[in-house]
């Protein structure tokens, strides 16, 4: 029985309670770059926060993401950690982005536009513009491993970029599209020749570089005024004779003439305001 006891006490040995080390390794994900672990004495912040920290022994702070904290023993310190704004943290990865499609040729058109983040459940997204289409996914899925955000791009046309940032017109006067107008109307050149604009493209464009959006929504009343004066290569016949119309100013009212007889021209007021009513008829 003393035997029993004996081995029973052996087998219960007290041990003493093992020393926890302290929890104050700091796991980081580098914005820009790969993982690395610290050392950190201080008060470590959440997981999943973004910081700025200063390595002991640099001059310089690198934004980091936490992802864990630790008691695994490391042998680099920080010297000093501080939390990262939101402002701070789109600028850096706004900046690694464009230098990364700078890095691919078929991406040098992108213009980034807007930039929407959020910091508590790491993900951003891009707005931009290009001269042509892409497909931005699987350069999302290598940016995101970068970034250690969750990314998403999102292509806007010129118009949306230039009604969300507004700005002033070639007529001198606030962006339409930022002032009243709700939709984006799309513009074409036929509207312009209607309106019996026949320059450039270019010196039709706005300040997004389409053509300008009142093009569009002024065509109605250029499209009722046209019903009442005669159209550029008509016959009309006047008091003074038959003459080709070879100019129209839909909003004066005013047409050039070209006389067959003579080859002269003259312009007529044909407007409700005319300070002389002109008769005229069309000849077929």
């Amino acid at each position: 029985m003393f035997r029993k006891f004996r081995k029973h006490r052996k087998k219960g040995k007290f041990q003493p309670p093992k020393r926890e080390e302290p929890a104050n390794t700091v796991e980081v994900s580098i914005i820009g770059g790969e993982y690395d672990k610290f050392r950190y004495d201080g008060p470590i912040p959440p997981v999943g926060t973004f910081i700025f920290i200063r390595p002991k022994g640099e001059e310089h702070e690198i934004l980091v993401k936490v992802r864990g904290i630790s008691s695994k023993p490391v042998d680099r310190e920080i010297e000093s950690l501080r939390l990262a704004p939101d402002r701070d943290v789109v600028r850096i990865m706004k900046n690694i982005t464009k230098a990364l499609l700078w890095e691919h040729e078929e991406y040098r058109d992108i213009k980034l536009t807007k930039t929407e983040f959020d910091a508590r459940t790491g993900y951003i997204k891009f707005d931009y513009i290009g001269e042509r289409k892409h497909k931005l996914s699987k350069f999302s899925i290598k940016l995101a491993k970068i970034l250690h955000v969750r990314v998403e791009f999102t292509q806007v046309g010129a118009r949306d970029y230039a009604k969300e940032i507004g700005g002033i017109g070639p007529c001198g006067r606030e962006l339409c599209c930022k002032l009243f107008l709700r939709e984006i109307p799309s513009v074409t050149l036929d509207m312009a020749r209607q309106q019996y604009l026949f320059a450039a493209p270019e010196k039709l464009s706005g300040v997004c570089g389409r053509l300008m959006c009142c093009l569009r929504f002024e065509l109605p009343v250029y499209e009722e005024l046209s019903r009442i004066y005669p159209h550029v290569g008509a016959r009309i016949k006047t008091p003074r004779g038959i003459g080709r119309v070879v100019e129209v100013n839909i909003l004066t009212g005013r047409v050039r003439v070209r006389y067959e007889e003579d080859n002269s021209e003259e312009v007529l007021d044909l407007s409700e305001n005319a300070e002389e009513k002109v008769e005229w008829q069309p000849v077929k």
